[in-house]
């Protein structure tokens, strides 16, 4: 079998979900097993004025919540019947490398995911996840782009004005 373990990452925003029905397809095709993977995010640390209060243990509560819900609404859109849903709480607070720990850890065979397509300076300064992982991992990545959408054409004045 080519794919025996498809690991998919998600974030619970609607550019990863257009991983789900690929790596779906893909699972049905090859007969593979089907891992669904949320990192949850490490807790943000702000230092502001002395009168902010964190509440870390009822933000961690929070994110392991938010995780859990956005793994079962993939799980729930999927047409699968063999699906592992899979969250980690304290993981490797790089997100590449925490997805990469799981590609061993699972024994996954693809991974699918999403991928903004960021180049030049905001490659640079906002990085990209997929990029990691692809360097981490010594399995193949199935990345799944958001569609360009391309301005409506609107005829010239002139082709309209002898199209009439």
């Amino acid at each position: 079998m080519m794919f025996e373990h498809i690991l998919v990452p998600i974030d619970g925003s609607s550019l990863s979900a257009l991983a789900l029905p690929v790596a779906a397809d893909l699972a049905r095709r090859y007969g593979s097993s089907l891992t669904l993977l949320y990192v949850v995010p490490p807790p943000v640390v702000v230092y502001a004025e002395s009168a902010y209060v964190y509440d870390g243990a009822e933000e961690s509560a929070r994110a392991r919540a938010e995780g859990q819900r956005i793994l079962e609404d993939a799980r729930d859109s999927l047409d699968h019947p063999d699906v592992q849903l899979v969250r980690l709480d304290d993981a490797d607070p790089r997100t590449a490398q925490a997805i990469a720990d799981e590609v061993v850890r699972q024994g996954a065979s693809l991974v699918v995911m999403s991928s903004h397509g960021r180049t030049g300076l905001e490659h640079f300064f906002l990085g990209s996840v997929a990029e990691g992982v692809m360097r981490r991992v010594d399995v193949p990545v199935l990345l799944v782009r958001q569609p360009k959408t391309s301005p409506t054409r609107t005829k010239h004045p002139a082709a309209q004005e002898a199209g009439r």
